[in-house]
């Protein structure tokens, strides 16, 4: 593996480390500290509209400015969330860690890879400019399997430091361990070689029409997963009266799956084909939705929860290598900001959506609509891009 692309991966592993565990302890420590509950959605308001803002504007910044550049920013600024929880207890300051958007809704968990949200352009276009392409997905397979383990690792050492130690030290040992962790993170940027940027901000040119085909296709895919994956542990304790254990207990076995089939993406690639892989795997997955609101038991709901988990998010590397191939170089980054923005806005509607159809006790259909509607993200990437691999 090339240096830069180790640096990039190992300070992903130590980023994703900390957010396996501050994505469910953030709002727990905030009601702690005396913030009401409305101020504690209003923080996640406005920490997942400051995510969305930094998503757009570190590619953007990357490719004029250097992507090596930008990402050790924000790697700073990641540390500094990390510092302010730590060390300060004001909850005036520490409820101001929601402008930062960095460490509480950067898209960590199961398919946006934790340690992603504004770091993932930057994250991904290195990857692209220090490999060739025919390795990309099997680097990008590591570099989510890493971060996925890494989580899945964070939160394991949270489970243990909670049950030995009393909530007033345990989360002040966690976020000092997180912002012990963070300056590894750090480091390892800072390894990595400096990238010369074009010296302007500009929109993609170039790319344009790739960018709009990807988007548009990963626009109606969120806009399903919306309507099911936030939820959905919702559905299994009213439908099946299962347990916060068991309901947590299946998303760390799912967190396991997912970080194992990751590497097994790039041998599927080259047995199927890149857009095959994604179209087909991705249109299974969408079908394990459909049957999930029709399961008779939870354990029949939870193997198709599992099944979907890992049939969609194999193709995540598959997905990434296909962008940075058919983006021009000088537009990786902010090419990538555009579409993870396109799959970040739907999914909040989504949600929107399946809110309001479970507050009338429409549980079925909200899970069997999403199912319908993601089936069109599998579709649409065979339809833009079927000609892919003859052009290859």
């Amino acid at each position: 593996m090339e240096a830069n692309i180790r640096y990039i991966v190992l300070s992903r592993i130590f980023r994703s480390l900390p957010l396996g565990y501050m994505s469910f302890l953030v709002p727990l420590y905030l009601h702690k500290i005396g913030i009401p509950t409305f101020l504690i959605g209003i923080y996640f308001l406005i920490a997942t509209i400051s995510t969305s803002f930094l998503l757009v504007l570190s590619g953007f910044l990357g490719d004029a400015y250097g992507k090596r550049n930008i990402l050790l920013l924000l790697s700073i600024l990641f540390s500094l969330n990390l510092f302010i929880f730590a060390f300060i207890k004001i909850p005036l300051v520490v409820f101001l860690t929601s402008v930062l958007g960095i460490g509480t809704a950067s898209g960590g968990g199961i398919g946006g890879g934790a340690g992603g949200g504004p770091f993932n352009p930057l994250q991904t276009s290195l990857i692209a400019d220090y490999s060739r392409p025919e390795e990309r997905t099997k680097l990008y397979s590591i570099n989510f399997a890493a971060a996925t383990i890494s989580a899945f690792a964070g939160g394991l050492i949270s489970d243990l430091i909670t049950t030995v130690y009393p909530p007033s030290i345990s989360y002040s040992l966690l976020f000092t361990l997180g912002f012990i962790i963070s300056l590894f993170s750090i480091f390892f940027v800072y390894l990595i070689d400096k990238d010369r940027g074009t010296g302007k901000i500009s929109i993609p040119k170039a790319s344009f029409s790739s960018i709009s085909k990807i988007s548009i296709a990963g626009s109606l895919g969120s806009i399903g997963l919306g309507m099911v994956m936030p939820l959905i542990p919702l559905w299994f304790k009213l439908d099946f009266d299962a347990t916060e254990s068991e309901i947590s207990y299946l998303y760390s076995i799912s967190y396991g799956l997912v970080g194992i089939s990751f590497l097994f993406a790039d041998k599927i690639e080259k047995v199927m084909g890149r857009v095959k892989s994604i179209s087909i795997l991705r249109g299974l997955s969408s079908l394990f939705l459909l049957l999930i609101p029709f399961s008779p038991t939870f354990f029949i709901a939870s193997i198709l929860f599992l099944a979907r988990g890992v049939t969609y998010t194999i193709t995540i590397p598959m997905r990434q290598s296909l962008a940075m191939d058919v983006f021009s170089d000088k537009e990786r980054a902010s090419g990538t900001s555009i579409t993870g923005l396109a799959r970040r806005i739907p999914y909040g509607l989504g949600s929107l959506i399946s809110g309001a159809l479970f507050s009338v006790g429409l549980f079925t259909l909200s899970i069997f609509l999403g199912g319908v509607i993601s089936l069109f993200d599998p579709l649409l990437y065979y339809v833009f891009f079927r000609n892919y691999e003859k052009r290859e």
